[in-house]
């Protein structure tokens, strides 16, 4: 998922953490997100693994107060593109920060912000673990207020993730991993894609012309250039409404709109009988197309399993050329993110 506002100050201190290097963590895909454990607190949760967004947020009536658990004063409120199964359904969140202890691959961080959703729409698991690069600075340079806490930042800090990177494996099975540190290489084969990224917010490709900025492609015909985030809490691809027609009508595929309040949406649907178009993307000065794999194609079909949708979804909700490359199109590969550097890079999994 990909936050659309986040602006919130906060003033606690620096968490502080305990434990040697990390495990990787076993992920599973369920219905289109991809969940780790967490604890905070005394209690366990479900967290989709978010790339897209920053903070620990726990869904509204699910968070307890615990021995660990201090009041803060902050609040915020959050609007998600992109929390239902098929990316199609916003998600608005009221948002009450506490400080408590959260636990992760085996390391336990204390005194860490955590976001208490007190009144807002269902998310996909129990709420959202961002890992998107640090927040922008909202600070205004007041030395008592911080832009807020991540906790791969977190981690890096205090010396428990070195070099500063983690890994994201998603299989077609539905199994996957975390893994932190430098990318395994015995889990990829062929070559490696490296992408120079922004320094916050997101893992967005950092273009230094227009002409060398990611292309949309389908079925091997090039339909542009687009701005590309990777977001892992985005369950399928979501861009801009015109680019999205254009992509789903040279697909062949009937487009239909969706109104809900100010958001405008367009999906594309087809018989399943046939075979479905292909979507993927190619990084210049490379020509090589990385296409969503055939097995991720397909987000949801009528009862009877005669009409499927694509994983393809426009929204007027974004920018022109704004992109959010989610789930789908990770399945079968190897996402590697470098916050040392800003790189993000990948390859297929062995």
């Amino acid at each position: 998922m990909f936050s659309l506002a986040a602006f919130v100050l906060f003033g606690l201190s620096t968490s502080v953490l305990s434990g040697a290097s990390l495990p990787s963590v076993p992920l599973r895909l369920d219905d289109g997100f991809w969940l780790g454990d967490f604890t905070v607190g005394s209690q366990n949760f479900s967290l989709p693994i978010d790339t897209g967004s920053f903070a620990i947020l726990i869904e509204a009536g699910k968070y307890l107060s615990s021995a660990t658990a201090q009041q803060t004063n902050f609040s915020e409120f959050i609007q998600f593109n992109g929390a239902s199964q098929d990316g199609s359904v916003p998600a608005g969140e009221t948002v009450s920060f506490v400080s408590d202890d959260v636990s992760f691959a085996g390391t336990t961080t204390h005194r860490f912000l955590v976001g208490n959703i007190t009144d807002g729409d269902p998310l996909p698991g129990d709420g959202v673990a961002g890992f998107s690069p640090p927040s922008s600075d909202f600070s205004g340079g007041d030395p008592n207020t911080s832009s807020g806490q991540g906790l791969i930042e977190t981690l890096c800090k205090n010396g428990d993730v070195s070099p500063c990177q983690f890994g994201l494996t998603f299989g077609t099975d539905g199994n996957g991993s975390l893994i932190f540190g430098a990318m395994d290489t015995t889990q990829i084969i062929g070559s490696v894609t490296t992408l120079p990224a922004t320094h916050t917010d997101s893992w967005t490709v950092a273009n230094s012309t227009a002409d060398n900025s990611p292309l949309l492609v389908v079925d091997g015909n090039s339909l542009g250039h687009i701005y590309a985030t990777f977001d892992s809490g985005t369950p399928n691809v979501i861009g801009p409404i015109e680019q999205v027609r254009a992509a789903l009508d040279a697909a062949g595929y009937t487009i239909l709109e969706q109104k809900a309040g100010f958001v405008t949406l367009a999906l594309g649907t087809y018989p399943c009988s046939r075979e479905p178009a292909r979507f993927g993307f190619s990084f210049p000065p490379s020509e090589t197309v990385h296409y969503i794999d055939a097995g991720a194609n397909v987000l949801n079909r009528t009862e009877d399993g005669s009409i499927c949708t694509a994983n393809i979804l426009g929204t007027s909700t974004v920018g022109p050329g704004e992109w959010s490359i989610g789930q789908t199109w990770f399945q079968g590969r190897y996402v590697q993110h470098d916050l040392d550097n800003n790189i993000i890079s990948f390859a297929d999994l062995a």
